[in-house]
């Protein structure tokens, strides 16, 4: 056997029942392995879990539980035992006593019903117990007695009881050993990650040195506002006399109008932000100084925006021609919001970056699935390679293959001469992802599954096999298990992607972050026009996040990046904004409506919809005057309109000062 056990002291194995911890603790002992294996209930295994995580537990292993009852810490990774067609196909009973046989299936669990009936000469269907009690016992009511019921030991009491014959399926010694292996393969990342952090001290000495031989100005204060370190580009960028050291002097008589101090107010710090020094425009960063959980001061940086921009320029010319494009334009600090939800997601991506397994990312259209995908390449050790993105839903059916595997030349009407590189070539030494893998034709998913499996490809019209080292991310906004019920996706293909999952939270499971998404986006498709009209901006950005977005962050920006459009037209008033903002969230096909709550524009405090949009307005102009103790001059400046603009509404709504 060539696995090595070697992360089991990492690993803690839990079931339900003391039956289901015998099984699991046998077929280790096959394998040479004394592990002990805890058996607990509902109510204790959220604690026992944070009780082994204390104890350097690393990864999970649950069997024979339902994965809805386990609760466990952010940084812990669970794997789930799932027994599949191989381990009830080794259930014994008497084949000729029995008219037919019923798999019971538990937890996502899947069976091959055919191939079953096959192997046992009698008829075989399903029942998924993952379903209410009601309809268990609805079934057990039809139950036909001259049947055999093979399930998990779980539910043996529940049928015998009623005189049915029952048999315990058994964990099979792949089953098992697969999980491990998946499990192990967690471990190591999370390990490695650790051995990274202690490493990342020992360079702390080492950064100092290269403090000042940086082209970045960076600057330190402490949690009363006091420099307590600079380098030599902050003297540049501030026009300071060099002799005249900034250390122990205040921030404040140093840097007029800085924004460093409230930067400490923010978990995240205040990044991305443009800034006017004595120098010029700079690109700054405010990041909060953490020491034992307390924020103890701010560090920030400034690079020139014009240099900045110039680099950046070139730079992605360089990699274009270098790569093709083929290249992760983004790592996980692209992926905005500090929600609980989306820090989860990032966590578990994390851990996936240096693992090699497949990747299954699932989540709704618009959520961000290929930014996700990206991350991952960026962070893990294939990030010097190529990233090369597929959409399977926009290759037509017929030329699928030859995109995929390439063609050598005069292989078909039509060839390129000299032939064409395939897609898995291209990412050779990299990663490949699978957008909206769940579209691709059935026949393709068979040439796909031999890919991945034999790590080699054989272009159209070739007998050369072509090693390819890739490592596969696939996405997808379908129900993948569905579909392989239903036929229409292979069950081996979805266990081969599905090693690793990845949910991505759509956005109305984490509204606290609409408005940082919001903000960065303005701030970057126009930064003029988002300070010019800040105020207005903040109270639609929150009129929007009361909203089920159902295209996600991609409806978002695109609402957005209209009202930027009509906001450059002076004759849009605030009234024409909250318009069209209904208007757009209301206008959806009626079939992808239909029967769904929130299917129209919904107000928390139902002004709008109530009233038109003159009283909009009207309301509007009252609480800007009262925002700015009665100034028309402010209230002007608000509201983006001139002072005798505002006059005269004042006039027209008849509004008392």
């Amino acid at each position: 056997m060539d696995f090595k056990f070697e992360y089991l002291n990492y690993i803690s194995f839990v079931t339900f029942l003391d039956y289901d911890a015998r099984q699991i603790e046998d077929a280790l002992l096959h394998f040479g392995q004394e592990v002990p294996v805890d058996v607990s209930d509902e109510e204790y295994v959220s604690s026992l879990c944070r009780e082994k995580a204390e104890k350097g537990t690393k990864v999970f292993l649950f069997y024979g539980m339902d994965s809805r009852l386990v609760e466990y810490g952010r940084d812990i990774c669970a794997v789930m035992v799932k027994k599949g067609t191989m381990d009830f196909i080794s259930t014994e009973f008497d084949r000729g006593q029995y008219s037919s046989a019923v798999i019971l299936l538990y937890n996502g669990e899947y069976a091959d019903c055919g191939l079953l009936s096959e192997q046992w000469r009698i008829a075989v269907t399903s029942f998924n117990m993952s379903c209410s009690e009601s309809a268990r016992n609805s079934f057990l009511d039809k139950a036909e007695r001259n049947a055999v019921y093979i399930g998990p030991q779980e539910f043996a009491y529940m049928f015998r009881s009623r005189g049915l014959c029952y048999r315990t399926v058994a964990l099979s010694h792949e089953t098992l050993l697969g999980a491990i292996r998946n499990a192990s393969d967690i471990v190591s990342v999370k390990l490695s990650e650790e051995e990274k952090n202690k490493e990342n001290e020992l360079r702390l000495e080492q950064y100092k040195v290269v403090f000042n031989f940086t082209n970045d100005a960076i600057l330190a204060i402490d949690e009363n506002g006091i420099i307590i370190a600079a380098n030599d580009m902050v003297y540049k960028f501030l026009k300071w006399n060099r002799d005249d050291r900034l250390e122990g002097k205040h921030i404040y008589n140093v840097v007029k109008g800085t924004k460093m101090i409230k930067a400490m107010e923010k978990d995240g710090g205040d990044v991305g932000d443009i800034f006017e020094l004595p120098y010029g425009t700079v690109l700054t960063h405010r990041i909060p100084i953490e020491i034992d959980g307390k924020k103890k001061g701010v560090v920030s940086t400034f690079q020139d925006l014009a240099v900045l921009q110039e680099h950046e320029k070139n730079a992605r010319l360089s990699l274009t021609k270098n790569k093709k494009g083929f290249f992760a334009k983004y790592g996980f600090d692209d992926i905005k919001g500090s929600s609980a939800a989306i820090t989860e997601a990032k966590n578990v991506a994390r851990s996936y970056a240096f693992s090699d397994s497949t990747v299954l990312i699932l989540g709704e259209t618009g959520t961000g699935k290929e930014l996700f995908a990206q991350s991952i390449h960026s962070a893990g050790f294939r990030n010097g390679g190529p990233f090369v993105a597929v959409n399977c839903a926009a290759i037509p059916k017929n030329l699928l293959e030859a995109e995929f595997f390439g063609y050598d030349e005069g292989s078909f009407t039509g060839a390129s001469k000299g032939g064409k590189m395939g897609v898995f070539e291209m990412a050779h030494m990299g990663t490949i992802f699978l957008d909206e893998i769940g579209e691709m034709p059935l026949e393709m998913q068979v040439q796909l599954l031999r890919v991945i499996q034999e790590k080699e490809i054989r272009r159209i019209g070739s007998d050369r096999v072509i090693p390819v080292d890739v490592r596969v991310i696939a996405a997808t906004n379908r129900d993948l298990h569905s579909e392989v019920i239903k036929g229409t996706f292979r069950e081996d293909l979805y266990y081969r992607l599905d090693v690793l999952e990845l949910k991505i939270p759509p956005l109305r499971k984490r509204r606290e972050d609409i408005e940082e998404i919001a903000v960065g986006f303005l701030k970057g498709l126009d930064y003029k026009s988002f300070k010019s009209n800040e105020a207005m901006w903040y109270e639609i950005i929150d009129e929007l996040s009361k909203y089920d977005l159902r295209g996600n962050i991609r409806e978002l920006q695109n609402i957005l990046e209209r009202l930027t459009v009509m906001m450059k037209n002076s004759r849009i008033n605030i009234s024409a904004i909250f318009s069209e903002i209904n208007r757009s969230l209301s206008a959806e096909p009626e079939e992808s409506t239909r029967g769904r709550r929130g299917s129209q524009i919904r107000y928390e405090d139902n002004d709008f919809a109530e009233i038109n949009g003159g009283q909009w307005e009207k309301k509007r102009i009252i609480k800007a005057l009262q925002n700015n103790g009665l100034s028309r001059t402010k209230a002007a400046r608000e509201l983006g309109i001139s002072r005798t603009t505002l006059w005269n509404k004042i006039k027209y709504y008849k509004i008392e000062l």
